[in-house]
C-alpha cells in the first residue's frame, strides 16, 4: 500500500490514486484539463461532423429519387385545363420519430424559447417523403398528373408525427408544361455552418463551466469531504 493511500479508511485504498493526482503541480493539472477539453471538443466535432455528412448524404439521395419521379407533375388544386385521365386515388403515409437528441433540444428550446430549425428541417423532409410516396404509386398506375393534393398532419405524441397525403391521380394524362408545386415552398434553407458554430461554442462553454465547477468543488466541497465524511487530516 502506497503512503499516500495511508489515510484512507479501510475499503477506500484504491481511492489513492486521487491524491497522487492531487498532489501534481497547477501545470501539470491545468495541462491534463486543457488536454481533455480539447479531446472533447475534438470528439463531439467529429461526431458533429458524421452526422452533418449523414444528412447531407440523405438529401442527395431523397433529390435523387426525387429527379426520378419528376414527371409526375403535383398541383394541389385542380388539374391543367385539357388534362384527361382516369382519376384514382392515391394516397400515402409516413411516420416520423424524432432522435433522443431532438427531444433534448426540443426541450431546451420549450424552456428558452425559439425555433428548432433542425426540427422545421425534419418534418419538411419527412413531408418530401411522403409526397415522394405518392408520386410513386401515380408512376406506377401510369399517371403523369396529381390533383387536388392535400396534406394532414397528425401528432401522435412524445414528438412523433403522422403525415397523410392525399390526391387524385389521373392517368393516361400527359404532364403539362405548367409550373408544379414544389413541396418546398417556404421552406427555410438548411444553416449547417451558423448551426455548427453554435454547438462548438456551447461545447466551449460546457468546458469552461466543468473545470470552473471542478475548482470549486475541490477547493470547497472537496476539503469538506476529505476532513468530516473521509476523516482525512492533512
Amino acid at each position: 500500500m502506497s503512503a499516500g493511500s495511508s489515510d484512507l479508511p479501510a475499503g477506500l485504498e484504491w481511492l489513492g490514486f486521487l491524491e497522487k493526482i492531487g498532489d501534481q503541480d497547477d501545470a501539470t493539472g491545468w495541462s491534463l484539463w486543457i488536454g481533455g477539453v480539447v479531446v472533447a471538443l475534438l470528439f463531439n466535432a467529429t461526431i458533429l461532423w458524421i452526422g452533418a455528412w449523414l444528412e447531407r448524404r440523405y438529401d442527395r439521395e431523397l433529390a435523387a429519387m426525387e429527379a426520378a419521379t419528376a414527371a409526375v407533375r403535383v398541383f394541389t388544386g385542380r388539374p391543367p385545363a385539357g388534362s384527361v385521365g382516369l382519376p384514382h386515388l392515391v394516397q400515402a403515409s409516413i411516420v416520423m420519430a424524432p432522435a433522443p437528441l431532438g427531444r433534448l433540444m426540443l426541450l431546451i428550446r420549450r424552456i428558452i424559447g425559439g425555433r428548432v430549425v433542425t426540427r422545421q428541417r425534419d418534418l419538411q423532409r419527412t413531408r418530401r417523403l411522403a409526397l415522394l410516396r405518392l408520386r410513386q404509386q401515380a408512376c406506377d398506375l401510369g399517371a403523369g398528373i396529381v390533383a387536388g393534393v392535400e396534406f394532414c398532419q397528425i401528432g401522435l405524441g412524445r414528438g412523433r408525427f403522422a403525415f397523410l397525403v392525399s390526391g387524385t391521380a389521373l392517368i393516361g394524362a400527359q404532364p403539362a408544361p405548367a409550373p408544379e408545386v414544389t413541396e418546398a415552398v417556404g421552406a427555410e434553407p438548411p444553416r449547417r455552418r451558423r448551426e455548427l458554430v453554435i454547438a462548438l461554442a456551447m461545447l466551449i462553454l460546457v468546458a469552461a463551466a466543468t473545470v470552473e465547477l471542478d475548482y470549486l468543488v475541490d477547493t470547497y466541497l472537496g476539503n469538506f469531504w476529505k476532513r468530516w465524511i473521509l476523516r482525512i487530516k492533512d
